[in-house]
């Protein structure tokens, strides 16, 4: 028990004499494993709404008129509504999965329009950027175009990697949160 108390009061001292640089150096680090595991773990926007319905089935409805009644009196959790097995068993599966699928092409369709808007503001804030910048752009674009025509990359890849390219010349210390938060919601 010495020790523990002993290494926690050297522990506060060398927090105490930390200088301001060794601060933030910490601070980012801590921020980096926080955001790491909020939102490299969690499940997509269309899973949680495929979830969520599932519960919403679960709580709402049975097949059973004995658990139906029972749950009405509140002696016991689950639906209190009676359905057949047939649309019990329709609720309970095609449901949150038509839940998942209709929330997953609406978060598509979003992030499409999302990443036209800011395809279009960084081709504006690049051109304004210089003729060696454009150059060594439009190399890159070209060699793109080479990979689209060979067969190498699909159109949708093509267009992504234009995007990521335009956003890489234009990137400003804009929030990595709302990078992650955006990659999150599309898949």
């Amino acid at each position: 028990m010495d020790k523990l108390v002993d290494y926690i009061i050297e522990l506060i001292r060398k927090i105490r004499s930390m200088d301001r640089a060794a601060w933030e150096r910490e601070l980012r680090e801590i921020a980096y494993y926080t955001k790491k595991q909020l939102f490299s773990q969690i499940p997509g926007v269309s899973a949680i709404v495929g979830i969520l319905v599932g519960s919403w089935v679960a709580s709402t409805f049975t097949n059973s008129p004995i658990k139906g009644f029972l749950s009405s009196w509140g002696l016991m959790k689950g639906g209190t509504h009676v359905v057949s097995r047939t649309t019990y068993k329709f609720l309970s599966v095609l449901l949150p999965l038509f839940a998942t699928a209709l929330t997953a092409y609406a978060v598509q369709k979003s992030m499409k329009h999302y990443r036209e808007k800011r395809l279009e503001r960084d081709k504006a804030f690049v051109a304004q950027l210089g003729e060696k910048v454009l150059a060594d752009l439009q190399q890159k674009m070209s060699i793109l175009d080479m990979a689209k025509e060979a067969g190498l990359l699909s159109e949708s890849e093509c267009d992504t990697k234009i995007a990521n390219l335009y956003q890489s010349y234009s990137r400003n210390d804009r929030s990595s949160l709302k990078d992650i938060l955006f990659k999150k919601l599309q898949g």
